[in-house]
């Protein structure tokens, strides 16, 4: 009976100590601030070094209201801003701020994707390391950049600030004043106030028009020759998009060459890094272009040039950029069924579009146009298609009889109200010689002589031979003979 009670009692004794535990706990619930951060807020910044900041050394309430934060690439640049960040706010719903992803640092390129991290749209510092230019100019979005402020240019950095940290920035060589005598007719020039560069008329090379000067002599352009590689070039990416390519220019001559680059068509778009190259006999240099797409450019197919000019030579690079919707409506593509056409011809295409949202069964307007590289349009054709979620039809354009002989588009766009999407297959027009269609016409007459030689062969009457074979003579049978009999 005593053990049941001193049971009885240590039960109630431990219930007694576990409410008083329970009570404290609920009362002083809230005293006592936690070191644990719930918030799951994560940044990543591995790619980064430097005098890049330690974020994950800092509390998710310091971050929520950020000073002085850095990133840096010590080969290639670095972001100081210069206005406090709300990391949180930057981070959204999935509560990560992607540093590596959305930020790019490399070699002459500062780049942000705004879409992705809405909230660094601040004033910054930026400094871009292991240039060569002599004075640079500070590029961003493609144009000269309007709220950037010089800070300093030494030893190859260059260090400025900007008000809006917004899309791509880079440098490029200041570009010179037109100077006469240099063998390009360059914005400003006319054949009046340069005839040398600009004979018969003839516009800037920075403007795109096409130039006509004067023919050298034979013996003047001896040993002057280069070429660029490659001499076409495509590219597809999205709006707010930056993209970088790389032609090779290298001097096949025996003399030196100084080559002028402008961009002719895709001025809005493409950036050369320098505007003249400089090559000895047998030298070759890489030029870069930086290639940038604006939010505000509609998506669409643009091509244009990349010029080439020497004082004697020129050469070009053709260059088509396909630019696509970040979220696209519809898919169009456009496959060319012959590649290789006369002037005065018919192209066809296969033109297939993809309804990628959710509404069914209404009209969109198909454009449907040649194109070439000076952005000239010929032969071009209007028409409403119906679509439900998918459209395939083949089309036709007829080419021009008095067509130059060249490489060309054909472009395809489809619009409703004010989206769009195009896409396009490139065809080539030649003009076929005489002597190919005398070989052609040729090759057919023999073919069609032994087609006829080998049906009368086959029709000719059997003959059969006059020389008689040996006739067998049947086999000797051997009878018995029978007698009558005598009686």
């Amino acid at each position: 009976m005593n053990s049941i009670k001193r049971v009885v009692i240590f039960f109630a004794i431990l219930f007694c100590l576990s409410l008083v535990v329970a009570i404290t706990g609920y009362v002083t619930q809230g005293n006592f601030t936690s070191n644990v951060s719930i918030s799951g807020l994560r940044i990543i910044y591995t790619f980064y070094n430097g005098d890049t900041t330690e974020f994950n050394d800092y509390s998710t309430e310091e971050l929520n209201n950020f000073s002085s934060a850095i990133l840096e690439k010590i080969s290639y640049g670095k972001i100081a801003f210069n206005e406090n960040l709300n990391l949180t706010l930057t981070a959204g719903s999935d509560r990560i701020v992607n540093f590596d992803n959305d930020i790019n640092i490399s070699s002459n390129l500062v780049y942000v994707d705004n879409s992705d991290l809405p909230y660094l749209n601040k004033s910054v510092n930026i400094s871009i390391y292991s240039l060569s230019f002599t004075s640079p100019q500070i590029m961003k979005n493609g144009a000269v950049c309007s709220d950037c402020v010089l800070i300093s240019y030494s030893g190859g950095i260059l260090k400025f600030r900007t008000l809006t940290f917004y899309g791509v920035y880079y440098a490029r060589e200041t570009p010179v004043s037109s100077v006469c005598g240099n063998g390009v007719c360059e914005s400003g020039e006319t054949s009046s106030n340069c005839a040398a560069d600009c004979a018969g008329g003839g516009g800037g090379g920075g403007s795109g028009t096409t130039t006509n000067k004067t023919t050298p002599q034979k013996n003047m352009t001896t040993g002057y020759d280069f070429e660029v590689v490659p001499d076409f070039f495509a590219v597809q990416m999205k709006k707010g998009q930056y993209y970088q390519k790389n032609l090779n220019v290298k001097n096949n001559g025996t003399q030196n060459l100084d080559i002028y680059i402008s961009v002719a068509g895709l001025e809005y778009f493409v950036f050369p890094q320098e505007n003249k190259i400089s090559l000895t006999p047998g030298e070759n240099k890489t030029l870069r272009l930086d290639i940038y797409i604006s939010d505000i450019r509609p998506a669409d197919v643009y091509v244009g040039k990349i010029l080439f000019r020497s004082q004697y030579v020129e050469r070009e690079s053709k260059a088509i950029l396909e630019i696509k919707e970040k979220e696209a409506l519809f898919d169009i593509r456009t496959d060319v069924l012959k590649k290789y056409l006369s002037p005065g011809g018919r192209v066809r295409a296969n033109i297939s579009v993809i309804n990628m949202g959710d509404l069914r069964n209404f009209d969109v307007a198909l454009e449907y146009m040649i194109i070439d590289f000076d952005n000239k349009n010929y032969t071009i054709k209007k028409e409403d298609i119906a679509i439900n979620q998918t459209y395939n039809n083949i089309f036709y354009l007829d080419v021009p009889k008095d067509i130059v002989i060249g490489d060309y588009l054909f472009y395809s766009r489809v619009s409703y109200k004010n989206i769009n999407a195009s896409s396009y297959d490139t065809f080539v027009v030649e003009k076929i010689s005489t002597l190919f269609w005398l070989i052609l016409i040729l090759v057919l007459l023999v073919i069609i002589v032994f087609i006829i030689y080998r049906l009368r062969r086959g029709n000719a009457p059997v003959v059969k031979s006059t020389i008689e074979k040996p006739i067998a003579k049947p086999a000797l049978i051997k009878r018995k003979v029978k007698f009558p009999k005598l009686p």
